[in-house]
């Protein structure tokens, strides 16, 4: 299936909408993007999951590196998850727990 990428500019920062399916297959492409939205420096970046299907342990580790870098550079990485899947997955890993993981963008 693969995966959709859209960014927007927030007032709180970027946010990088995916969708379909974060998995072995399109997990490092993701990260070399968000690798370039990174370099513009937003203080704050939302990761939009709630359109996002499937996440497998390469999915996870590229947000988890993502998170990473945002803590090395000072900045903030909010995942919004919605209550699907996403969310069900953060949660039994125990993700949603570690990161700063949100339901919906903030209004």
């Amino acid at each position: 299936m693969g995966i959709g990428w859209e960014t927007a500019e927030d007032p709180d920062g970027m946010r990088v909408v995916l969708s379909g399916e974060l998995d072995i297959s399109s997990a490092a492409g993701v990260e070399t993007r968000l690798l370039e939205v990174e370099r513009t420096a937003p203080d704050r970046l939302f990761l939009d999951l709630r359109g996002v299907e499937f996440i497998d342990s390469t999915g996870l580790s590229m947000i988890i590196n993502a998170d990473g870098r945002a803590r090395k550079q000072g900045r903030r990485l909010t995942i919004v998850s919605g209550d699907g899947a996403p969310r069900r997955i953060l949660r039994t890993v125990g993700l949603d727990e570690r990161l700063d993981v949100l339901s919906e963008l903030p209004s």
